[in-house]
Parts: C-alpha cells; structure tokens; sequence
C-alpha cells in the first residue's frame, strides 16, 4: 500500500512540474511540441528602445555605499562616488544591422566604506515629463518593469568586466507573483562578454485556460561583490539585453477573444 502512495506521489510531482510546460502554447495534442523560436530585445540601455519606451535605468547602492558625510548614519550615497551615468559606447560583435542602431552603454560605478556582500541594483524606471533621456538622477521618474514576451528560454546581455571579483543576477517575477533570483554567472573578466541566462521550467509562464500565456516581468539586475574584493572603486558597464522565446500560438475558432479583458 505504501508503494502505491508513493507512487502516486512522485506521478503528482511529474504533472505539476510538466503541466506548464505541456500547455506552453498549444491546447491540443498534436501541437503541443510546435515551437517558434524569435529574438527580441529588452533594452538597449539608453537607445531607441529604451526612449521609445521612455525608460531610464536607476540605481540603489548597499548600506556601506560610500556616504555623502561619513558622520551622518543616514547620510545617502555619495553621487560622484555611486553612481550611473550613460556612456557612449559599445562591444564589438553586435550584428551590423544593430551595430548601426547602437550608440550608448550604461555605465555604473561605486565605492564602499567597508568589505562585504556589497550590491547595487539597476532597475528601469518611467522617466518623468520634460526629464531629460540620459537623466538617470530624474528623481520623479516611477520606478517599473519590463514584460518579456511569450515563453522565455533565455536572456543575455553584454556586459563589460573590469575585473572585479563580482557577480550578476536576474529578478524576475512570474504571473502567480514569485519573485525569483536567476544568476548569470561572475564578471571577474576583461572587456565586454555576451551573458547568457538559462530560464528554468520550473518558473511557470503559461496554465491551462485561456489565455495560455503568462508573461515575465523583468524587475531588476543586480551586482554582488565577494566578500574579498576591493571596495575603493568598482565600474561596470551593460549593454543591449535580449530574450529568446517561443511565441507559438495555436489558432483556434474565437481567439480573437483570448486575450480580451473587459
């Protein structure tokens, strides 16, 4: 009998960690396994994207962040020491239909008062009327996120490394309202290098009824220092962030109401 139990256990485990991804977009059978597979971008970090959408990246910078006055506790972080600020430039090996586009990076730099598990983390924020695209210090700019389309397999970015013992990570939010933390590997390199982050199944992105699709938000990126590094200066720069997702849809008689809120 406790075999059987068990059994049913581990068959119960199986269907919730396949569920979602056998009803990623199509409902029936046969077009279960179709995929379409496209790339598309996220952010170009200051560039036609990113002020078409009229997003701005901010920062906010760990506790030992270098203050303003070091004997005030509440002092903030001090804005020559801690900051982001967009630069104009960008990596080789961008495709030249992009290459074309690009123009600006942005660039984040910061100075700690004290080793630890210091952190920055860079999230996009709606920059406010009349501010100006670069304004990365726009302080009524409202802080947001950024839906990724369909199914998303994988997220890269390009990032440059100084290097300084660091790593980065993903905060993305899934439509059932978990956060979840997805690191893209350490910068303690040279020049620029394209980090490719894996999505795992088990973050859920479609469910049974229609409509299917549960889009990712993307909240922020965040940077880490070991323990061990440094803590006088740090520099990091991002550039154009991509997802590769499947945006397969099977059509059916009335999907034109799928997606139909009222």
């Amino acid at each position: 009998m406790i075999y059987k139990i068990r059994a049913m256990i581990a068959v119960g485990l199986l269907f919730l960690l396949l569920g979602n991804k056998l009803f990623s977009f199509g409902f029936s059978e046969k077009e279960r396994d179709t995929v379409n597979l496209q790339t598309f971008l996220v952010s170009d970090f200051g560039d036609g994207e990113d002020q078409n959408k009229k997003i701005v990246w901010k920062g906010r910078f760990s506790r030992f962040a270098k203050p303003v006055n070091l004997d005030e506790p509440n002092s903030p972080p001090d804005p020559n020491a801690c900051k982001l600020s967009y630069v104009e430039s960008k990596p080789l090996g961008l495709p030249q239909e992009v290459d074309a586009k690009q123009k600006f990076c942005l660039g984040i730099k910061a100075q700690y008062i004290k080793k630890g598990y210091n952190w920055i983390e860079i999230y996009p924020a709606v920059r406010s009327e009349g501010a100006s695209e670069k304004d990365t210090t726009d302080k009524d700019a409202k802080e947001t996120n950024i839906s990724l389309p369909g199914v998303v397999k994988s997220l890269d970015m390009w990032v440059w490394g100084g290097n300084y013992d660091y790593w980065l990570e993903f905060y993305i939010l899934d439509y059932k309202g978990f956060l979840h933390r997805l690191p893209a590997g350490d910068i303690s390199y040279v020049g620029w290098r394209n980090l490719r982050t894996k999505m795992p199944d088990y973050i859920p992105q479609a469910e049974h009824h229609v409509p299917f699709v549960k889009p990712l938000k993307l909240i922020m990126i965040k940077l880490w220092s070991y323990p061990t590094e440094r803590v006088d200066q740090f520099y990091c720069y991002f550039d154009y962030m991509q997802v590769q997702t499947d945006v397969y849809m099977e059509r059916f008689n009335g999907d034109d109401l799928a997606n139909n809120i009222w």
